[in-house]
C-alpha cells in the first residue's frame, strides 16, 4: 500500500517505510545541484508552492546521503563529493532570527559575530572528520519575512557574512533553503536602500524551481485515490475522450490515470489542480484537498453513473475555501466576479422548473471554470458541453437547457475562440457585423509596418555560448521588408531579421547582403505569408468596428470585440513563432550567404551559438557572473573601489593580501582577472597571461 503524508518535517527525519516517488522534477532539482556545485555554486534557494514535496525531497536527498547500501532514490552520492561521509543540519524556519535558530541547532551561545564563528569551527570540525557538511534549512520564507520587519539591514548581513563563507569554492559544504515564492517577494515594503542590499543577498543564492507539472500531481492523486477500489462507470472512458478531442488536455495523458482518478473526472481534476496551484497560498495542496472533510469535499460525494465529481462540485469548492483570496485583488479577480454576475443573471430569468434553474447554474459554473483553466487551444462547443453535462453532471437535457442560456444572452458562441463563453448580452449581431465589415475593410499587405505594431518584442539569449565563454549574449529581432546590414550596439550582440516581402528577388539581395555583413547577423525570409495576412486583416476589421461602426455606449459589444483583436494579435505572433520552426519550409533561414535547415527550436539554438563562435571568437573565457555584464551591480561596483586599493596597496603578496579564509566579492574579481589567468603568481606579476582564453583580451590592450 502506499503511503501518503500530508506534511513533512525535516527535523523528524525520513520515515523508512514511506516510499518516496521520484518524479522528473525531483530529478531535475537534483541534477541541477549537482552540476552547479561543481562549478562552484554552494548556495541554493528550491522555490516551489506549498504541497509540490520540497520537504520529502530534503529528506529524500538525505535518505541517499546517509544510506550505506541499496539502490540510491534521487542521485549516487559519489558523483557529489569524493567524501565518505556526510554531516546533515536540518532546520525547521521560524519567524525569528537565522542566528538563534543556528544557536538551538548548533548549540552554541553568543552575538551573531561568535554564531557565525562557531559554525565556521563546526565545519572544521567536519573536515578534520571527513565529513562533507550540508545544511539545510526549510520555511525559508519565514526567516525572510522577519528579516523584513524586524531590523533588516543587520539581519541581511548576517545572511550575507554566512551565504559567503558558504560560497567559498575550495569549501565542501552545501547551504539548501526553501521558499514558497522569490527571494524578492519577501522584500515588500522595504525602503530603496534596503531592497537593493536584499538583492545583493539575493545574488548569494542560486534559485532552483520546484514545480510538479499538473499532469504529475494527478498521477500521483490517481494513486491516492485508486486505493478506494471503487468501480469506474463507463461515462468516464467518454469523458477522456471528450477531454482530448475538444484540447482541453494533452493527447498522451493516460487513460488508466483519469479511470485511478474517478470520482473526478478528468475536466475536474484538471480545474482543481490548476485552482489549487494558484489560490492555495500556504494553506493547501491537491493532497489536503483528497483528504479533506466536510463540505463540498470529495469524501463526502456519493458517485454514481453519470455523476463524477465535476466541475460544479469544484466551483463549489474552491469558492468555499478561498473565498476571501478570490475577493481580493488577484489575476482572475475579475474572471470570478463574471462567473458570479451570470449566475445572477440566471437566477434571475424564468425557468421552467426549480430543477432546470440549478442545472442551468450548474452549467454555467462548469463554462466559467472550463475558459478559466482550459488551454489557448481548448475548444468548446455546444454538444461538447451537452456531452459533459450528460455525463458528468446527470443532466440529460443538456442541450435545451444551453440553448436557453444561449437566447437570454447569458453564453455565447465565441467564434474567434471556437469555444462557448459567458456573456453579459447586446443588442449587436457581431458575427453579422464582422461580417459586413470584412467586406467593406480592403486586405492589406503585410509590410513591416503593420506587423510591428502587433509583433510581441521578444530577445533570445545564447546558452551554450554563455556556459562556454561566461559572457552573455542577447538576439534582438526585426521585422523589415527588406534585409538591412545592422551593427549591433548596447546589450545587443545579434539580430534576427524577420524578412516579409512579395518581391521575387528579395531571396538573392537577403544571401547577397548576408554573405557581406561581417557582424552576427541571422535572416529568417517568410516565402508563405497567407496566414499572417489573415490575421492581420481581421485585426483591422475589429479597429474599424471599434472606432467606426459600434457605438461607444454599447459596452458589452466593444469589450467582445476588443477580446477578438486580442485574440488575434495572439494568433498573429503565433503564426510568425510557428513558421519560424517548422517543417513545412514557410520559412528560409540565411546565414553568411547559405540557407540553414532550422526545423526546430534546438536547431536554432545552434545556429545562434555557430554565429556567435564566429562572430566573437576572440572573446576571453570568463567565467564570473558577478561583473562579466555590460552593467555591473551595486555589489560589484562597490567592491571594484575595494580591488583597485588592495592592487595599488599589496600588488608584491600573495593574494594581494586577502586573507586566506575570506571571500568577499573583490577577491573573487582578484581570482578572475589576475590569479586564475596566470598574470598574478605568488607575489609577482607575470609578463604575459597563461590562460589561452585570455590572450586576446591581453593582445589587444597591449596594442
Amino acid at each position: 500500500m502506499q503511503t501518503f503524508s500530508l506534511s513533512a518535517n525535516i527535523e523528524n527525519g525520513f520515515i523508512d517505510k514511506a516510499n518516496y516517488i521520484v518524479t522528473p522534477n525531483a530529478s531535475k532539482a537534483i541534477h541541477n545541484i549537482v552540476s552547479d556545485y561543481k562549478q562552484g555554486i554552494h548556495s541554493f534557494t528550491i522555490i516551489g508552492s506549498y504541497g509540490t514535496g520540497k520537504s520529502s525531497f530534503l529528506l529524500a536527498l538525505e535518505s541517499d546521503l546517509k544510506r550505506s547500501s541499496g539502490a540510491p532514490l534521487l542521485f549516487e552520492k559519489r558523483t557529489l563529493t569524493d567524501k565518505s561521509s556526510f554531516e546533515i543540519k536540518n532546520i525547521v524556519g521560524d519567524y525569528t532570527e537565522l542566528s538563534k535558530l543556528f544557536q538551538r541547532s548548533f548549540n552554541i551561545e553568543g552575538n551573531s559575530e561568535s554564531v557565525l564563528d562557531a559554525v565556521k569551527t563546526y565545519y572544521e570540525r567536519c573536515q578534520k572528520k571527513g565529513k562533507f557538511l550540508i545544511i539545510v534549512i526549510d520555511e525559508f520564507g519565514k526567516i525572510l519575512e522577519h528579516a523584513a520587519k524586524n531590523n533588516p539591514e543587520r539581519e541581511l548581513y548576517f545572511l550575507q557574512k554566512f551565504a559567503e563563507f558558504v560560497n567559498a569554492p575550495n569549501r565542501r559544504i552545501l547551504l539548501l533553503t526553501t521558499l514558497h515564492q522569490n527571494f524578492s517577494a519577501y522584500a515588500r515594503g522595504l525602503s530603496e536602500s534596503q531592497v537593493n542590499e536584499w538583492t545583493k543577498v539575493k545574488g548569494r543564492f542560486k534559485e532552483i524551481t520546484f514545480v510538479e507539472p499538473i499532469e504529475q500531481l494527478l498521477h500521483l492523486a490517481a494513486m491516492r485515490l485508486q486505493e478506494d477500489n471503487k468501480k469506474t462507470p463507463e461515462s468516464v472512458h467518454t469523458l477522456y475522450d471528450l477531454a482530448r478531442e475538444t484540447g482541453f488536455m494533452s493527447s498522451d495523458f493516460p487513460l488508466s490515470t483519469a479511470l485511478q482518478l474517478y470520482p473526478l473526472d478528468v475536466f475536474s481534476s484538471f480545474a482543481i489542480t490548476s485552482a489549487i496551484q494558484r489560490y492555495g497560498q500556504n494553506e493547501r495542496s491537491l493532497f489536503t484537498f483528497l483528504a479533506s472533510k466536510g463540505s463540498y469535499s470529495i469524501s463526502e460525494f456519493n458517485s454514481k453513473d453519470g455523476l463524477t465529481y465535476n466541475l460544479q462540485k469544484v466551483y463549489d469548492y474552491i469558492l468555499y475555501n478561498f473565498y476571501y483570496y478570490l475577493k481580493d485583488s488577484n489575476a482572475d479577480a475579475m474572471t470570478w466576479s463574471s462567473m458570479q454576475l451570470a449566475i445572477e443573471r440566471v437566477e434571475g430569468q424564468q425557468w421552467d422548473t426549480p430543477e432546470e434553474l440549478l442545472q442551468a447554474v450548474n452549467i454555467i459554473k462548469a463554462i466559467g471554470l472550463l475558459n478559466l483553466f482550459g488551454s489557448a487551444g481548448f475548444r468548446l462547443t455546444k454538444e461538447d458541453m451537452s456531452i459533459y453535462a450528460q455525463h458528468a453532471m446527470g443532466i440529460s437535457n443538456a442541450e435545451g437547457i444551453i440553448t436557453k442560456l444561449e437566447q437570454k444572452k447569458i453564453i455565447r458562441f465565441a467564434t474567434y475562440k471556437s469555444r462557448l463563453v459567458l456573456f453579459e448580452g447586446t443588442d449587436v449581431d457581431l458575427e453579422a457585423v464582422i461580417r459586413d465589415a470584412s467586406i467593406m475593410v480592403p486586405r492589406p499587405a503585410a509590410s513591416a509596418d503593420e506587423l510591428n505594431l502587433y509583433f510581441n518584442k521578444r530577445i533570445s539569449s545564447v546558452k551554450a555560448n554563455f556556459y562556454k565563454t561566461g559572457t552573455p549574449r542577447y538576439f534582438d529581432y526585426k521585422i523589415l521588408d527588406a534585409p538591412l546590414d545592422i551593427t549591433p550596439t548596447g546589450d545587443i550582440d545579434g539580430y534576427v531579421e524577420l524578412i516579409f516581402s512579395e518581391r521575387k528577388d528579395i531571396l538573392n539581395e537577403v544571401k547577397t547582403i548576408s554573405e557581406n555583413s561581417e557582424h552576427a547577423l541571422i535572416f529568417a525570409l517568410f516565402v508563405n505569408i497567407e496566414e499572417i495576412i489573415t490575421h492581420l486583416h481581421n485585426i483591422k476589421i475589429y479597429d474599424f468596428l471599434v472606432g467606426k461602426t459600434i457605438k461607444k455606449e454599447d459596452r458589452v459589444a466593444i469589450s467582445e470585440i476588443v477580446k477578438m483583436k486580442e485574440y488575434e494579435e495572439n494568433l498573429l505572433n503565433k503564426a510568425i513563432n510557428d513558421n519560424l520552426f517548422s517543417e513545412s519550409k514557410k520559412v528560409r533561414w540565411i546565414y553568411k550567404g547559405k540557407e540553414q535547415k532550422i526545423v526546430s527550436q534546438r536547431d536554432f539554438n545552434k545556429l545562434l551559438s555557430k554565429v556567435c563562435d564566429e562572430a566573437y571568437f576572440k572573446t576571453p573565457v570568463m567565467n564570473n557572473e558577478l561583473f562579466n555584464r555590460n552593467k555591473l551591480s551595486s555589489t560589484i561596483s562597490a567592491s571594484r573601489k575595494s580591488y583597485l586599493q588592495h592592487l595599488i596597496e599589496n600588488y608584491n603578496e600573495v593574494d594581494l593580501g586577502y586573507p586566506s579564509d575570506k571571500f568577499p566579492p573583490e577577491k573573487s574579481i582578484y581570482y578572475s582577472l589576475l590569479k586564475n589567468t596566470g598574470l598574478h603568481v605568488g607575489e609577482d606579476f607575470a609578463e604575459v597571461p597563461t590562460d589561452e582564453g585570455f590572450k586576446s583580451l591581453w593582445d589587444a590592450c597591449e596594442e
